[in-house]
């Protein structure tokens, strides 16, 4: 396999009717509570002091719903509020033929109350594996962003979880009933 093909990237945006500042208060400040709105993440809590001006922690930690993942550990690689955008790497619970994974989120300001969140995916797998399996993880990326994002616009607009998400909160209280 070529060097070409043992990288993915990906990228998917989303216009919201929020002010970009608002929208950033989700993603950034808001970076730990992602369990609050998103469908694919039963639970997340922030750990470490930030490194970086205004971020609220240095790494997240996500239980997960979603397809080929259960848990994974995230570490803040870039953070600007002033410029509205994030970038993490998950350290922990990729697929074993990922040697690296980075998501980055830029939120830009269209004007009269709009913005857009853009989610960057980049991707290195093994050679052999990856080939095989990375196909399919695309795919299952490719579906979870388009989730995030609905989710996201969703909780922006309105200030609360998408009905999928209110679903998938009622379903976990009921397990631990």
């Amino acid at each position: 396999m070529s060097e070409k093909r043992k990288e993915v990237k990906m990228s998917k945006q989303v216009v919201v009717n929020v002010p970009a500042n608002d929208l950033w208060q989700i993603i950034g400040p808001g970076f730990t509570e992602a369990g609050k709105w998103s469908t694919a993440v039963d639970h997340s809590t922030g750990h470490g002091e930030g490194k970086f001006d205004g971020a609220t922690c240095d790494t997240r930690s996500c239980d997960l719903s979603a397809k080929g993942f259960s848990s994974v550990n995230e570490r803040i690689t870039e953070y600007d509020a002033s410029n509205r955008t994030m970038a993490f790497d998950v350290i922990e619970g990729t697929p074993g033929f990922v040697t690296y994974m980075n998501n980055r989120t830029v939120v830009t300001d269209l004007g009269q109350g709009r913005s857009q969140a853009e989610l960057q995916i980049t991707m290195h797998m093994k050679p052999f594996m990856g080939g095989l399996l990375g196909g399919m993880l695309k795919k299952n990326l490719s579906n979870l962003i388009d989730s995030a994002l609905d989710d996201l616009k969703v909780f922006a607009e309105t200030g609360k979880p998408s009905a999928l998400k209110q679903a998938r909160m009622k379903k976990l209280l009921a397990a631990e009933v």
